[in-house]
């Protein structure tokens, strides 16, 4: 920003420096990450949106900006939003610099499930929407010990401390990474071999399914000997629920729990 010079139109300015009346709901709404993305469409203002991070799910008739989650303070000034939603990733000179510039900026976060049902709420709050929020997740009895896996060659998981390892739990599943110390473990074969879980679920981009991820495990050298693996107890589930703390995440246990009872 240090030395740029700005040449906007008017009609920015105006928008920018003169923003709407308190009592107004925001009707121009910038979303600075999925999960804020996923809170605006919960709150039923998806149409409010007029931009959003390339990496979230919103209609292709909304722009995406430039640097994602990080954008430059000019790009979100240019488009005259009168609500900026943001996370503690966004840089805080950008936040500062677009509040300087008279623009509302909210910081929203979540770790957990309980903090996703609690933003989504405040996020409904901003934009003065009335709409249901999601239920909340309610953890079950474990039953059976799972691992969750970014990849079915990969070691990459979910522990302690993260929405992941609570949406297992509301599926009624023993996290076996939660043992293994920190949110995002990578484990290792030999380490997965002695845990054998009894499910194994692999979060998937929408890239694979679950016959050719059973095939990849059963050629791998050491896991194929889990009994997971022998007997087919695994499944392909979206890695965004996992991923993305939005409020897609507060039923994905339910989804998981059924899909467990298939197994």
């Amino acid at each position: 920003m240090r030395g740029r010079v700005w040449i906007l139109a008017p009609a920015v300015l105006a928008a920018a420096f003169c923003p709407a009346s308190a009592g107004a709901p925001p009707q121009r709404v910038v979303s600075l990450a999925p999960s804020l993305t996923q809170m605006v469409e919960v709150a039923g203002a998806s149409d409010r949106l007029i931009a959003v991070t390339p990496f979230c799910q919103a209609s292709g008739k909304i722009a995406r900006l430039p640097g994602g989650i990080q954008p430059e303070a000019e790009e979100v000034l240019g488009l005259a939003p009168d609500l900026v939603l943001a996370t503690a990733m966004t840089p805080a000179t950008t936040r500062q610099q677009l509040r300087d510039l008279g623009i509302r900026v909210e910081v929203v976060d979540a770790l957990s499930l309980a903090d996703i049902r609690a933003s989504t709420a405040r996020v409904a709050q901003l934009l003065q929407s009335d709409a249901p929020l999601p239920a909340e997740a309610t953890p079950r009895a474990p039953t059976k010990s799972a691992v969750l896996l970014f990849g079915a060659d990969t070691g990459y998981s979910a522990g302690c401390g993260t929405h992941a390892n609570e949406i297992l739990e509301a599926a009624g599943l023993r996290n076996i990474a939660a043992a293994a110390g920190g949110p995002w473990p990578q484990l290792g074969d030999e380490w997965l071999l002695a845990a054998d879980p009894d499910v194994i679920i692999v979060a998937d981009y929408g890239t694979t399914d679950r016959a050719t991820v059973l095939e990849t495990l059963r050629r791998h050298p050491v896991r194929r000997h889990l009994s997971a693996v022998r007997e087919g107890r695994v499944m392909v589930f979206p890695a965004s629920v996992f991923s993305v703390p939005g409020p897609a995440a507060l039923q994905a246990g339910e989804a998981l729990h059924a899909e467990v009872l298939k197994l």
